[in-house]
Protein backbone atom coordinates (compact mmCIF):
# COMPACT_ATOMS: atom_id res chain seq x y z
CA UNK A 1 0.00 0.00 0.00
CA UNK A 2 1.30 3.42 -1.02
CA UNK A 3 2.34 5.71 1.64
CA UNK A 4 0.86 9.76 2.04
CA UNK A 5 4.09 10.84 0.45
CA UNK A 6 3.78 8.25 -2.25
CA UNK A 7 0.55 9.48 -3.20
CA UNK A 8 1.88 13.22 -2.97
CA UNK A 9 4.61 12.67 -4.93
CA UNK A 10 1.85 10.84 -7.88
CA UNK A 11 -0.19 13.92 -7.69
CA UNK A 12 3.33 16.73 -7.91
CA UNK A 13 3.90 14.17 -11.04
CA UNK A 14 0.68 13.63 -12.99
CA UNK A 15 -0.09 17.75 -12.76
CA UNK A 16 3.40 18.00 -14.18
CA UNK A 17 5.10 19.55 -11.15
CA UNK A 18 8.14 16.88 -11.60
CA UNK A 19 9.87 13.74 -10.02
CA UNK A 20 12.59 13.80 -8.28
CA UNK A 21 13.41 17.19 -7.75
CA UNK A 22 14.14 20.09 -5.23
CA UNK A 23 10.46 20.35 -4.96
CA UNK A 24 9.81 16.62 -3.48
CA UNK A 25 12.65 17.21 -1.11
CA UNK A 26 10.72 20.62 0.44
CA UNK A 27 7.40 18.58 0.10
CA UNK A 28 9.00 15.41 2.03
CA UNK A 29 10.72 17.91 4.47
CA UNK A 30 7.65 19.63 5.75
CA UNK A 31 5.26 16.34 5.82
CA UNK A 32 8.04 15.16 8.29
CA UNK A 33 7.43 18.18 10.37
CA UNK A 34 3.79 17.22 10.80
CA UNK A 35 2.37 21.10 9.82
CA UNK A 36 -1.18 22.03 9.92
CA UNK A 37 -0.97 23.43 6.26
CA UNK A 38 2.61 24.47 4.26
CA UNK A 39 3.38 26.13 1.06
CA UNK A 40 5.83 25.24 -2.03
CA UNK A 41 7.21 27.45 -4.41
CA UNK A 42 8.20 26.34 -7.93
CA UNK A 43 8.67 27.56 -11.28
CA UNK A 44 8.65 26.65 -15.10
CA UNK A 45 9.67 28.47 -18.46
CA UNK A 46 7.58 26.86 -21.45
CA UNK A 47 8.32 29.67 -23.81
CA UNK A 48 11.16 32.45 -23.84
CA UNK A 49 10.58 35.25 -21.31
CA UNK A 50 7.92 33.90 -19.81
CA UNK A 51 8.09 32.33 -16.64
CA UNK A 52 5.56 30.59 -14.75
CA UNK A 53 5.66 30.81 -11.07
CA UNK A 54 3.73 28.21 -8.65
CA UNK A 55 2.28 28.41 -5.41
CA UNK A 56 1.42 24.77 -4.20
CA UNK A 57 -0.72 24.44 -0.98
CA UNK A 58 -0.74 21.67 1.28
CA UNK A 59 -3.21 20.96 4.23
CA UNK A 60 -3.39 18.20 7.10
CA UNK A 61 -6.64 16.63 7.07
CA UNK A 62 -7.43 16.27 10.86
CA UNK A 63 -9.05 13.02 10.91
CA UNK A 64 -6.45 11.09 8.76
CA UNK A 65 -3.92 12.61 9.93
CA UNK A 66 -2.90 12.53 6.11
CA UNK A 67 -1.85 15.40 3.80
CA UNK A 68 -3.63 16.57 0.51
CA UNK A 69 -2.34 18.75 -2.25
CA UNK A 70 -5.47 20.78 -2.69
CA UNK A 71 -4.61 23.98 -4.96
CA UNK A 72 -2.08 25.97 -6.54
CA UNK A 73 -1.40 29.64 -7.97
CA UNK A 74 0.15 30.22 -11.21
CA UNK A 75 1.21 33.27 -12.68
CA UNK A 76 2.66 33.55 -16.21
CA UNK A 77 4.89 36.96 -16.01
CA UNK A 78 6.01 38.42 -19.48
CA UNK A 79 9.47 39.52 -19.17
CA UNK A 80 8.97 41.75 -22.65
CA UNK A 81 5.69 42.82 -21.75
CA UNK A 82 4.55 42.64 -17.76
CA UNK A 83 0.92 44.43 -18.75
CA UNK A 84 0.17 40.75 -19.78
CA UNK A 85 0.81 39.27 -16.99
CA UNK A 86 -1.94 37.19 -15.26
CA UNK A 87 -2.59 34.86 -12.79
CA UNK A 88 -5.07 31.98 -11.40
CA UNK A 89 -6.14 29.48 -8.72
CA UNK A 90 -6.25 26.11 -9.96
CA UNK A 91 -8.23 23.80 -6.94
CA UNK A 92 -7.01 19.98 -6.93
CA UNK A 93 -9.41 17.13 -5.94
CA UNK A 94 -8.25 13.50 -5.04
CA UNK A 95 -4.95 14.09 -7.36
CA UNK A 96 -7.20 15.69 -10.50
CA UNK A 97 -6.80 19.10 -11.75
CA UNK A 98 -5.39 21.33 -14.26
CA UNK A 99 -1.80 20.39 -14.62
CA UNK A 100 0.66 23.70 -14.61
CA UNK A 101 1.41 23.58 -18.52
CA UNK A 102 -2.83 23.62 -19.06
CA UNK A 103 -2.28 26.63 -16.35
CA UNK A 104 0.74 28.68 -18.55
CA UNK A 105 -1.87 27.64 -21.49
CA UNK A 106 -5.35 28.42 -20.38
CA UNK A 107 -3.30 32.10 -18.54
CA UNK A 108 -1.70 32.76 -22.19
CA UNK A 109 -5.12 33.07 -23.82
CA UNK A 110 -5.91 29.10 -25.36
CA UNK A 111 -8.15 27.09 -24.29
CA UNK A 112 -7.71 23.26 -23.25
CA UNK A 113 -9.06 20.06 -22.56
CA UNK A 114 -8.75 19.79 -18.38
CA UNK A 115 -9.60 16.95 -16.20
CA UNK A 116 -12.42 17.15 -13.57
CA UNK A 117 -14.43 15.28 -11.10
CA UNK A 118 -18.25 15.52 -10.67
CA UNK A 119 -21.02 14.46 -7.95
CA UNK A 120 -20.28 11.27 -8.04
CA UNK A 121 -17.06 11.08 -8.11
CA UNK A 122 -15.99 10.16 -11.63
CA UNK A 123 -13.85 11.78 -13.87
CA UNK A 124 -14.77 13.88 -17.22
CA UNK A 125 -13.08 15.74 -19.53
CA UNK A 126 -14.26 19.04 -20.66
CA UNK A 127 -13.12 22.10 -22.82
CA UNK A 128 -12.32 25.05 -20.56
CA UNK A 129 -11.33 28.50 -21.35
CA UNK A 130 -10.37 31.47 -19.06
CA UNK A 131 -12.65 34.50 -19.42
CA UNK A 132 -10.78 37.83 -18.85
CA UNK A 133 -13.50 39.98 -18.41
CA UNK A 134 -14.78 38.16 -15.28
CA UNK A 135 -13.97 37.31 -11.78
CA UNK A 136 -15.37 35.02 -9.33
CA UNK A 137 -16.12 35.44 -5.82
CA UNK A 138 -12.71 34.82 -4.99
CA UNK A 139 -10.95 36.96 -7.93
CA UNK A 140 -10.43 34.03 -10.01
CA UNK A 141 -10.83 34.16 -13.91
CA UNK A 142 -14.11 32.29 -15.07
CA UNK A 143 -14.01 29.17 -16.62
CA UNK A 144 -15.66 29.33 -20.04
CA UNK A 145 -17.20 25.59 -20.86
CA UNK A 146 -17.35 24.02 -24.43
CA UNK A 147 -18.90 20.31 -24.42
CA UNK A 148 -19.66 19.83 -27.64
CA UNK A 149 -16.14 20.82 -29.70
CA UNK A 150 -14.79 17.47 -31.63
CA UNK A 151 -11.57 18.47 -32.07
CA UNK A 152 -10.35 15.05 -34.17
CA UNK A 153 -13.50 16.04 -36.69
CA UNK A 154 -12.48 19.64 -37.09
CA UNK A 155 -8.89 18.50 -37.87
CA UNK A 156 -10.36 16.39 -40.27
CA UNK A 157 -11.35 19.01 -42.52
CA UNK A 158 -7.62 20.09 -42.59
CA UNK A 159 -4.93 18.91 -45.26
CA UNK A 160 -2.34 18.49 -42.40
CA UNK A 161 0.02 16.33 -42.92
CA UNK A 162 0.76 15.39 -39.30
CA UNK A 163 -3.15 14.08 -39.06
CA UNK A 164 -3.11 11.57 -41.48
CA UNK A 165 -0.61 8.74 -39.45
CA UNK A 166 -1.83 7.64 -36.43
CA UNK A 167 1.06 8.23 -34.14
CA UNK A 168 1.33 11.74 -35.14
CA UNK A 169 -2.15 11.99 -35.38
CA UNK A 170 -2.42 10.86 -31.35
CA UNK A 171 0.35 12.95 -30.42
CA UNK A 172 -1.21 15.87 -32.42
CA UNK A 173 -4.83 15.65 -30.51
CA UNK A 174 -2.90 15.13 -27.64
CA UNK A 175 -0.36 18.15 -27.69
CA UNK A 176 -4.23 20.64 -28.47
CA UNK A 177 -5.84 18.92 -26.03
CA UNK A 178 -3.26 20.39 -23.32
CA UNK A 179 -3.27 23.91 -24.66
CA UNK A 180 -0.59 24.07 -26.68
CA UNK A 181 0.29 25.94 -30.00
CA UNK A 182 1.25 22.83 -32.06
CA UNK A 183 3.99 22.95 -35.33
CA UNK A 184 2.19 21.47 -38.30
CA UNK A 185 2.69 20.88 -42.33
CA UNK A 186 -0.65 22.30 -44.23
CA UNK A 187 0.00 20.57 -47.14
CA UNK A 188 -3.01 22.81 -49.59
CA UNK A 189 -0.75 22.22 -52.98
CA UNK A 190 2.62 23.49 -51.53
CA UNK A 191 3.57 22.17 -48.10
CA UNK A 192 3.96 25.25 -45.26
CA UNK A 193 4.48 25.28 -41.27
CA UNK A 194 2.07 26.25 -39.82
CA UNK A 195 1.01 26.87 -35.98
CA UNK A 196 -2.71 25.70 -34.46
CA UNK A 197 -4.22 25.79 -31.74
CA UNK A 198 -7.95 24.35 -30.86
CA UNK A 199 -10.65 27.08 -30.87
CA UNK A 200 -14.02 25.24 -29.04
CA UNK A 201 -15.29 28.85 -29.16
CA UNK A 202 -15.91 28.75 -33.04
CA UNK A 203 -15.80 25.07 -32.77
CA UNK A 204 -12.53 25.51 -35.21
CA UNK A 205 -8.97 26.08 -35.16
CA UNK A 206 -6.51 29.11 -35.18
CA UNK A 207 -4.14 29.05 -38.09
CA UNK A 208 -0.80 30.85 -37.62
CA UNK A 209 1.90 31.37 -39.64
CA UNK A 210 5.72 31.20 -38.06
CA UNK A 211 7.76 33.90 -38.23
CA UNK A 212 11.74 32.70 -39.65
CA UNK A 213 14.06 32.80 -37.11
CA UNK A 214 16.61 34.23 -39.69
CA UNK A 215 13.47 36.81 -39.94
CA UNK A 216 13.81 37.60 -36.36
CA UNK A 217 17.42 37.94 -35.95
CA UNK A 218 17.18 40.28 -39.08
CA UNK A 219 14.44 42.59 -37.62
CA UNK A 220 16.57 42.60 -34.09
CA UNK A 221 19.47 43.46 -35.61
CA UNK A 222 18.26 46.09 -37.84
CA UNK A 223 16.58 47.50 -34.85
CA UNK A 224 19.58 47.24 -32.89
CA UNK A 225 21.50 49.14 -35.95
CA UNK A 226 18.67 52.14 -35.77
CA UNK A 227 18.91 52.88 -32.36
CA UNK A 228 22.62 53.28 -32.17
CA UNK A 229 22.84 55.08 -34.93
CA UNK A 230 19.98 57.21 -33.16
CA UNK A 231 22.30 57.20 -29.93
CA UNK A 232 25.17 58.47 -32.41
CA UNK A 233 22.97 60.97 -34.15
CA UNK A 234 22.08 62.09 -30.59
CA UNK A 235 25.64 62.05 -29.41
CA UNK A 236 26.72 64.11 -32.59
CA UNK A 237 24.26 66.70 -32.24
CA UNK A 238 25.55 67.33 -28.11
CA UNK A 239 28.96 67.70 -29.06
CA UNK A 240 28.46 69.95 -31.75
CA UNK A 241 26.05 72.00 -29.43
CA UNK A 242 28.78 71.75 -26.96
CA UNK A 243 31.82 73.04 -29.41
CA UNK A 244 28.99 75.96 -30.08
CA UNK A 245 28.59 76.87 -26.90
CA UNK A 246 32.85 79.15 -26.51
CA UNK A 247 31.77 80.99 -29.56
CA UNK A 248 28.47 81.88 -28.55
CA UNK A 249 29.94 82.92 -25.24
CA UNK A 250 33.26 84.72 -26.59
CA UNK A 251 31.11 86.92 -28.48
CA UNK A 252 28.66 87.52 -25.80
CA UNK A 253 31.60 88.69 -23.32
CA UNK A 254 33.33 90.96 -26.55
CA UNK A 255 30.06 92.96 -27.02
Amino acid sequence: MKSNLEYLNDDLKYLGFGENTLLNQQLLENVAQGKPEFELLTDAFFEHFVRTEAKLHFIKLIKQGTYVFDRYTAINQYERDPGRNKGREFHIYKGTGVTLKEAYNLLDGRSARIDQINADDERYRVWVQLDFDEKDAHRNYRYKYYRHYDLEKVLAGYPIEEFQAEPTRKMLLSSLERGNRHLVTLNTGKPEPKWIEANPAEKSIRISTPVPAKKRGSEERRSSKRASRAASDLAGEKLAEEQEMPEEATSATGN
